[in-house]
């Protein structure tokens, strides 16, 4: 089995994480793209959202598309989990981890915990991001989604969701900033 991991806080999540989960399950031969919201980032000293919120969000954002399960893994730990830890801890369940990453990452890429061993366990995807360089030894996903969850708190932007859904996670965010 070949499994793509798709982590990060999803602080809110928003039409570019659909994009690039779409465009995940048309570039990669896997058998499930799972998406795995963070409790907290190791990198980020807070979320806004509390992680039950968003995992039922992605839920629910993501129930239509069948190849695609959102993992409370790292939630459930309540404490900040390194990719590597999630990494292993799905190795038992496949032969291939494909590792999707925003390209915002690639700068701090080696600065991640065990990165030495991770690159070695995953295969690197991409989510391009404005003009980014990607290395040539990465798989690169195109995705047209001028949005951020950082834009969205900064100034309400529009998630670019289903209506329910955005009214659901626009009023949280409303009452929790």
């Amino acid at each position: 089995m070949k499994l793509a991991l798709y982590g990060g806080s999803f602080d809110p999540p928003h039409a570019g994480h659909v994009a690039v989960v779409t465009k995940a399950l048309e570039v990669l031969s896997v058998d499930k793209v799972i998406i795995v919201p963070a409790w907290r980032n190791p990198f980020k000293p807070s979320v806004v959202a509390d992680g039950a919120f968003r995992y039922e969000w992605l839920k629910e954002i993501f129930a239509p598309l069948e190849k695609v399960e959102i993992s409370d893994f790292e939630i459930t730990q309540e404490k900040s989990v390194y990719t590597i830890e999630t990494v292993k801890h799905y190795t038992t369940q496949c032969d291939e981890i494909y590792l999707i990453i925003g390209a915002d990452n690639l700068e701090k890429l080696p600065t991640w915990h065990s990165f030495d061993e991770l690159n070695t366990m995953v295969h690197w995807v991409v989510a391009a991001r404005s003009d980014i360089p990607i290395p040539e030894n990465m798989i690169r996903l195109t995705i047209n989604a001028p949005i951020s969850s950082s834009d969205f708190r900064a100034s309400g932007s529009p998630l670019g969701l289903e209506a329910n859904i955005e009214q659901k996670i626009t009023t949280y965010y409303k009452e929790h900033l």
